[in-house]
């Protein structure tokens, strides 16, 4: 690859190519912000986030909890999750709407993104994606739905979860334990009689019966 007459440039464009190729980490918490239309979702009214992934029953969050949301309105909401979710494993995610009120017409969305913060602290959107349109009064908006076979691991690189403890994870699609990346877990490390694994500091010496 030539480089680029100006150092600056050279710069982000490894950056850019560093963050493409990361592998993405499991998360345990997500914040999803909705921008509203000129249409007020009435109190009673029901907004759920749905994630989809691949190998299991979808993940419902409930993003109203009996209230009203006004017109043209803006609203951010964290998610702390009770199971670990792994963005790679997502293939799809929805918003779904339900009215108390048969009268009540739709709703817009003007737009509805669900973050998270990647491995090394860069806030991104699951999927890449952001949702708006019209739902309809018992309707759903979702992303397009991804190919399962695109979700599959590529090269070891695609299961490392960037920790030496839990040793050295491998891309084995076909291997019994696989998850549903294709991942297989490392053998974690055994250290000494009396010495323990530390990120960062291999085995070392325990204290009293507990960790340094």
């Amino acid at each position: 690859m030539k480089m680029p007459p100006y150092p600056a440039l050279w710069i982000l464009l490894l950056s850019l190519l560093g963050a493409a190729a990361a592998p993405a980490a499991p998360v345990s918490q997500l914040e999803v912000r909705v921008v509203t239309g000129d249409r007020e979702l009435i109190a009673g009214s029901t907004l759920e986030l749905r994630i989809y992934e691949i190998g299991r029953n979808p993940r419902r969050f409930a993003l109203l909890h009996g209230e009203s949301w006004p017109p043209a309105s803006t609203h951010v909401i964290p998610l702390r999750l009770s199971e670990p979710l792994d963005p790679r494993n997502v293939l799809r995610f929805s918003l779904t709407y339900r009215s108390p009120m048969v009268a009540a017409s739709e709703i817009d969305i003007v737009s509805a993104e669900v973050g998270y913060s990647d491995a090394s602290g860069s806030g991104q959107r699951l999927l890449g994606a952001t949702l708006s349109g019209v739902i309809n009064r018992q309707g759903e908006l979702a992303t397009e739905e991804r190919d399962p076979s695109t979700v599959a691991c590529k090269t070891d690189a695609d299961c490392d979860d960037h920790l030496t403890c839990d040793g050295v994870e491998r891309c084995a699609p076909r291997a019994a334990g696989a998850d549903a990346h294709g991942c297989v877990k490392g053998t974690p490390v055994v250290c000494p009689v009396n010495q323990v694994c530390g990120e960062g500091v291999g085995c070392r010496g325990v204290s009293g019966g507990t960790k340094p």
